[in-house]
């Protein structure tokens, strides 16, 4: 018989007057990988803090390894023995491996710490899974996919029964994320741990999951076991994400605005591209590790090392003042936007730079607002951008580059933790770009994430284009690792 490690029963939680959580349901098994694919954002950050605090509820019951922790009468508030993985880390950062794995756990109670000893407990654990991090090696120089296994090796050696996996696609290459599938398959079968894998992408549920249950606005909609697992039936809950192809030779016979030939800089080793004007490229990351070098040459803060870069046929290096060039970092709501500045101020931040007299100039920034309020309304005007939601934020950051109209902008892993309505509404703001005429070059390590929108495809591994595929050609990317 199957033990039963969380078991959520009719739970309701409203939270300010909204309902979180509406008549929940969910169980997860020893042993089993549970996924949840959440069709929006709504309630998953409550249903985390309910799993790993006992937070509070309006109705139901939430049994932890067969034993009631929470329900409507009573929350005691303690915490339950949940490890959460995600694209944040965390570990200690200024702390060895070892140190995060042994010492911070709770339980520990040596005074005197042998790192030998910790060397010879974390080894068991690395010869057995073919790991090449060692205990002394500093948290800080890990890759994020290491740092993922370390937090793995940390809920196991704990004693954790229940790890959430969150997200984690966005933060690990395709290659990566078998290895990562493989360890938790391990340890699901090895020492009955359970995972509940929270992903945006069914193909990705697919390849790892047992059962999956589908959620939308705080609700479990369907609960699908591996004979149901099929794309046409997921299809029936999702939304539409077709698009029409271009007619031949319309992508082709436009002209090339950014070529790298033979580009060698830190992880590049003689990467060559090219993009064409109104062209989405898709530039999928097998190892995850071009991506900063890429982003460093391409803002002109160090040259490359060998190789040539040719901006409208034009050496990069000739574009020293105000290049044609933008970027959109990932998460660019927290990251881009200046909180103590206007919505119309943020609009208009990039294009000062090309046109001065914005800033001075009343009526010019007046024609900017009126141009901008046909997509955003009164937003144009909002002085406090800290009362907008995340959705209208990532409007204001493509807007800005809308309106700044570089050549080519590159996106960072524009979908990361997006639900599904906001990444069909991210796609639509990339078209609008390119229908602008603006080249859009998306940095992805998700394969699902760039056939979505990209015109071309290209594959690299070690720093190299290895493979390169049309829209038409995309069926065969069935082929690929699963992602």
């Amino acid at each position: 018989m199957k033990q039963e490690v969380l078991r959520m029963s009719h739970v309701t939680l409203i939270d300010d007057g909204m309902t979180k959580l509406d008549d929940f349901n969910l169980n997860v098994y020893a042993g089993e990988i549970m996924g949840l694919l959440c069709q929006n954002a709504h309630g998953r950050d409550t249903l985390l803090r309910v799993i790993t605090q006992n937070a509070p509820i309006h109705y139901g019951y939430i049994y932890f390894r067969e034993t009631l922790v929470n329900n409507y009468r009573h929350s005691a508030g303690g915490r339950n023995a949940v490890a959460i993985i995600e694209p944040r880390s965390h570990l200690v950062q200024d702390l060895t491996v070892a140190d995060n794995i042994f010492v911070l756990r709770r339980g520990f109670k040596k005074y005197f710490i042998n790192p030998h000893t910790l060397e010879m407990q974390l080894r068991q654990f690395t010869e057995e899974l073919h790991l090449s991090f060692h205990a002394s090696d500093p948290v800080s120089r890990l890759s994020r996919y290491e740092s993922c296994v370390v937090e793995l090796l940390r809920a196991v050696v704990t004693g954790v029964k229940l790890i959430v996996v969150r997200d984690i696609s966005t933060a690990i290459s395709a290659m990566e994320l078998q290895k990562f599938h493989r360890l938790m398959r391990h340890y699901a079968r090895t020492a009955g741990i359970a995972f509940l894998y929270i992903c945006n992408h069914h193909e990705e549920a697919f390849t790892v999951c047992e059962r999956i249950s589908l959620m939308r606005s705080g609700h479990i909609l369907r609960v699908l076991d591996r004979r149901d697992f099929s794309n046409e039936l997921l299809w029936r809950y999702s939304l539409d994400f077709t698009r029409e192809l271009p007619p031949p030779g319309d992508a082709t016979d436009e002209a090339e605005v950014l070529r790298l030939s033979g580009v060698c800089f830190g992880a590049l080793q003689g990467l060559s591209l090219s993009v064409r004007h109104g062209e989405c490229l898709a530039l999928l990351d097998m190892d995850n590790r071009i991506f900063d070098d890429l982003i460093t040459v391409m803002n002109s803060e160090k040259p490359p090392l060998a190789g040539e870069i040719l901006l409208d046929g034009t050496p990069l290096a000739a574009h020293k003042t105000c290049p044609p060039i933008s970027f959109i970092t990932e998460y660019p709501a927290k990251t881009m936007l200046f909180h103590e500045m206007s919505y119309l101020d943020n609009l208009c931040f990039a294009a000062a730079r090309k046109s001065p007299d914005l800033w001075r100039r009343h009526t010019l920034r007046e024609n900017v607002a009126q141009e901008y309020r046909q997509f955003v309304g009164d937003f144009v005007y909002l002085e406090n951008i800290d009362l907008l939601h995340t959705r209208d934020l990532i409007d204001l950051v493509y807007y800005s580059v809308h309106l700044y109209n570089p050549r080519i902008v590159f996106c960072v892993q524009p979908f990361s933790g997006a639900d599904m309505y906001l990444r069909r509404h991210i796609i639509d703001l990339i078209h609008l770009l390119q229908k602008k005429g603006i080249a859009v070059v998306l940095l992805a390590v998700n394969l699902s994430d760039c056939l979505l929108v990209a015109d071309r495809l290209l594959l690299v591994e070690n720093g190299r284009l290895c493979r390169e595929y049309s829209q038409k050609d995309f069926a065969e990317l069935a082929d690929l690792p699963p992602h």
